[in-house]
């Protein structure tokens, strides 16, 4: 009985001298707010588990941090449950486009400066054609994001 008491009072001098120590590192991090307060909650192993690993990964293992930072960055919007294939679709597609668009601008631009620098003034007006019937693929761009927008805004 006297060396189980004893395990006893030499195990809680070992909390004390951790929490000691822990509340030394935090007051010399700057934190003047030392947590005091303990919440309990219960968990099945699988749950403990799965938390404890997003804790290592997330927060190097301190769960505490973990869960203060999941709860109070928690923002209450709701996630989407499913993935918008249609969405996606529209967006890879205006991406794609606005890629073609940015890059037969620059190879027209390049002609353009190209032809400037030998024939300082002989800019033509057909030199500017390709520039008008980008406009339809503009056109097309902007009808694409406000499909986009609309299904964004009926989403919610």
């Amino acid at each position: 009985m006297k060396a189980s008491r004893h395990e006893g009072i030499k195990a809680s001098k070992y909390k004390s001298i951790k929490v000691s120590l822990y509340q030394t590192i935090k007051t010399t991090n700057n934190m003047t707010t030392i947590k005091s307060e303990t919440i309990k909650i219960r968990v099945d192993s699988q749950t403990l588990s799965e938390i404890q690993s997003r804790a290592d990964r997330y927060t190097n293992g301190n769960l505490s941090a973990f869960v203060r930072c999941a709860t109070l960055q928690y923002n209450e919007k709701q996630v989407a449950e499913r993935e918008n294939p249609q969405m996606i679709a529209s967006l890879n597609s205006a991406l794609k486009l606005i890629g073609r668009i940015g890059t037969n601008s620059n190879q027209v631009i390049r002609h353009i400066n190209e032809q400037q620098k030998m024939f300082p003034l002989s800019l033509r007006a057909s030199d500017l054609l390709p520039f008008s019937q980008f406009h339809n693929d503009w056109t097309t761009v902007q009808d694409m994001l406000k499909y986009l927008s609309n299904l964004i805004t009926n989403a919610r």
